[in-house]
């Protein structure tokens, strides 16, 4: 049996120790958490819960799990909470933000110093520019995080002045189809290179456009941006570089307007959950957009909008959408398998009409006489589609939004005819299909307004209790504000009782000893008179 996987295994691992290696001579891990909490004076709970917010998991007890430098860092960072230097709640959120940043900053790291070690021909050359690059890296985060410091400083204060914690954004997804099936046939090497290149793209187009990215999942890009026309831009943009790569299929993008709420770097609110329900809606390749994204940028002429109707999109209604397309693009490839399709799915269903016709015809069943012997009494539009008469965009709206007493009449009238069983059948099974599509439709639309009342509801309900949790809070803080001034006072009043008492004492001991003074001089100056007396008399 040969062990040449086994050389090969132990050759990998003495490429990626050596190339780790200046990762791995830390600080040594020499103190436990009982030692952590002596010498910084802080308790073993809060030092936990920011260990743990960071990303890390507990000690065991009797771990010696922290190093000198996490001494100091943690002792620091509780040390200013105490003081109240920090809140304590936005002391940890930062912790968890910082810790989940690092964490893949760290992941993406290591993978790339072990690929170039396991590409490179000299391992102990790739060990030494690992250890510079090691050296260098803490340099190049404190860079990188200052610039970022500085644009988001800058973005906040341009947007400085609105109402309300929530900012108006444009939210956008794009969505890479086949993924999931991609994955199944790709190895890993491959599938990291096309998760990679999606990612590279996505980056650089919504970079290059001023926005940011958000956050990616898998095969999906989440990005935002203050500018409207950008974000239109950046959305047309990812469908066509998307589109020209051979390495990646096309991209469904979404794109909504609305108010968000930023917390830890990501969006939350009703504008993403619009844009992310709008991305299901499009075609490969296409950007479908919301309303509120087709009302702000209609005007510019850089931009073409086709109405898509009302689509009801899952937990948000009915809602208008809208593709939009850059002017003058003539690139039909996002749509054309999809049109290609639908009409060759239209060509079958005429093939087969016109041979049922033909066959009817040649056993004389006259269908137009059967259908058409009585209209008059028809509802809406069917006298006049059956006749003849009526114009295409009438037999349009009965194609594709027949009311239900039409389908009623309809199937009457069906069933009432001579016409071949079989086409009867079909006939029927499709106005069945189409009145049970409507109702569901009806239904929904009925969910939808139900939802939209009770969402309305909640939302007056959690702003009337917010409401009163604020009146409370303020009564509490008036209240507290109130005590610490009477606490502050009885303070006041107490100390100055006392300093009292101390002049008090002060001065009955002062003016104790200036009669003892008194006495004692002129008991001196009796003695004084005494002897010089006696001294007189003597002489």
């Amino acid at each position: 049996m040969s062990n040449s996987g086994g050389s090969g295994a132990q050759d990998e691992f003495v490429t990626a120790q050596r190339a780790l290696q200046p990762f791995l001579a830390d600080d040594e891990a020499r103190f436990g958490l009982d030692d952590l909490a002596r010498y910084s004076g802080i308790d073993q709970e809060q030092l936990s819960q920011f260990w743990r917010a960071l990303g890390f998991p507990n000690p065991r007890p009797g771990e010696q799990l922290f190093t000198s430098s996490d001494v100091e860092m943690l002792s620091t960072l509780v040390g200013l909470i105490a003081e109240g230097a920090i809140e304590p709640g936005a002391a940890k959120q930062m912790a968890r933000v910082i810790g989940s940043s690092l964490d893949r900053i760290a992941s993406a790291q290591i993978d790339a110093w072990l690929r170039g070690a396991q590409l490179a021909e000299d391992s102990e050359q790739a060990a030494a520019r690992s250890a510079e690059m090691a050296a260098l890296l803490p340099r190049v985060l404190e860079l990188v995080w200052r610039r970022r410091l500085v644009a988001e400083a800058r973005r906040r204060l341009t947007r400085a002045g609105g109402e309300g914690p929530e900012a108006t954004l444009c939210v956008g997804f794009a969505d890479l189809v086949g993924f999931t099936a991609q994955t199944q046939q790709l190895d890993a090497t491959t599938l990291a290179d096309v998760v990679g290149r999606f990612e590279s793209i996505a980056y650089d187009v919504v970079g290059h456009l001023g926005g940011r990215v958000v956050k990616t999942i898998g095969d999906e890009v989440m990005f935002v941006n203050d500018d409207v026309a950008a974000a239109c831009r950046t959305a047309l943009e990812l469908a066509r570089r998307y589109r020209e790569d051979e390495a990646l299929s096309d991209v469904r993008v979404g794109l909504a307007l609305g108010p968000v709420l930023e917390r830890d770097g990501d969006v939350f609110g009703h504008t993403v959950n619009l844009a992310s329900r709008v991305v299901t809606v499009a075609y490969p390749g296409s950007v479908i957009v919301s309303p509120e994204i087709h009302d702000f940028v209609q005007d510019d002429e850089r931009f073409t909008f086709t109405s898509l109707r009302s689509h009801y999109l899952k937990d948000i209604g009915r809602v208008p959408l809208w593709r939009m397309r850059l002017a003058g693009d003539v690139d039909e490839g996002p749509y054309q398998s999809a049109r290609i399709d639908r009409s060759a799915r239209r060509k079958l269903l005429q093939r087969r009409w016109e041979e049922r016709n033909r066959g009817f015809q040649d056993s004389g069943t006259d269908v137009a006489a059967a259908l058409l012997a009585d209209t008059g009494d028809l509802p809406g539009r069917l006298p006049a589609v059956l006749t003849g008469t009526a114009s295409a965009e009438v037999m349009q709206g009965l194609v594709e939004d027949p009311t239900s007493d039409e389908l009623d009449a309809l199937a009457a009238a069906i069933l009432a005819s001579d016409i071949d069983p079989e086409l009867q059948l079909d006939l029927l099974t499709e106005i069945e299909a189409a009145s049970t599509l409507r109702q569901l439709e009806l239904e929904a639309d009925h969910k939808a307004e139900i939802a939209d009342r009770e969402a309305e509801q909640e939302l007056r309900r959690i702003e009337h209790e917010t409401a009163r949790t604020l009146e409370g809070i303020e009564a509490d803080h008036r209240r507290r504000v109130a005590e610490a001034i009477s606490r502050a006072t009885e303070q006041s009043r107490l100390v100055d009782e006392r300093a009292i008492r101390r002049i008090d004492q002060a001065a009955d001991e002062a003016e104790r000893k200036a009669a003892q003074a008194t006495r004692d001089a002129r008991a001196n100056a009796r003695r004084s008179a005494r002897q010089r007396a006696q001294r007189r008399g003597r002489s």
